[in-house]
């Protein structure tokens, strides 16, 4: 899958080189809106940066260890959905997004969401797929609740973005417990 309409003017892409002038813009438009969720906030410092990381992404990929895509609406670059990490030994994978703060509040991360769970389950040797949140990102959390995991611990002081340190709701789905 290099891009795929997903209809209503939702779009995935693969995530590529070519798209790292818009993802940095996207980001350095939204720093505030991100910084206080996501640690790679304040390095990303320029377009380099951001292509460097898509590069390896797609090493990533050809090793079976990562997929990342970039979610447009409307034409316009918004946020960014992958798989960050896949253990084919445990046959876990760990997905993550982030969203553009004008793109919040419409369903489009739960529907991307939804359409690499199933990419995932289609191509990965993956049994079960977590998504860590932090409990106060109420957004974060709602697209895993939406498409049926569940939340099965809280990991204290898990991650610390910036001066933040915040716990992590893990939410999880089993392969069997997927209707799609």
């Amino acid at each position: 899958m290099l891009r795929e309409d997903l209809g209503e003017g939702l779009e995935l892409a693969l995530a590529v080189p070519q798209h790292a002038e818009a993802l940095f813009e996207l980001i350095d438009q939204n720093r505030e809106h991100l910084r206080r969720w996501l640690p790679f906030v304040d390095a990303t410092q320029d377009v380099g940066y951001t292509r460097a990381f898509l590069a390896d992404q797609l090493r990533g990929l050809a090793e079976g260890r990562a997929l990342t895509l970039v979610l447009f609406h409307r034409g316009r670059a918004a946020g960014v959905l992958g798989l960050n990490r896949v253990d084919a030994v445990n046959r876990v994978a760990s997905l993550g997004y982030w969203l553009a703060r004008e793109a919040t509040g419409r369903g489009l991360m739960t529907r991307a969401v939804r359409r690499l769970i199933d990419l995932t389950f289609e191509s990965f040797p993956v049994d079960r797929i977590e998504i860590h949140c932090a409990p106060d990102n109420r957004a974060s959390c709602a697209v895993p609740e939406r498409l049926g995991f569940t939340r099965e611990a809280v990991l204290r002081r898990a991650l610390r973005a910036h001066e933040f340190t915040d716990d992590r709701v893990v939410w999880g789905l089993l392969r069997e417990e997927w209707t799609g």
